[in-house]
């Protein structure tokens, strides 16, 4: 392994080595979860939720809305993206 200048080590291919990972509890709304998450350098503020989560959780991608759908608890969830409004709000 490689250490760059920014302190972040790299295999010998040049690739991130993600060497932490936290459990990270989130809620949206009335929705609860919990994923493991690889810890990387990034400038970002949100969690991502990759293709791992949607995969564990069966969810369904609408490409033209950009909601995603899951059945929680016996419940169907569906989380949208923000309006602008809430966007400006953040």
């Amino acid at each position: 392994m490689v250490m760059r200048e920014d302190g972040n080590w790299l295999n010998s291919k040049g690739e991130m080595v993600v060497n932490k990972q936290v459990s990270l509890a989130y809620t949206l709304g009335k929705y609860c979860d919990e994923v493991l998450c690889d810890v990387i350098p990034m400038e970002a503020t949100h969690i991502l939720l990759g293709r791992p989560w949607q995969y564990d959780r069966k969810v369904t991608h609408n490409g033209i809305t950009n909601r995603f759908s899951f059945t929680y608890m016996g419940q169907k969830v569906t989380l949208k993206p923000l309006s602008s409004r809430e966007v400006s709000k953040d």
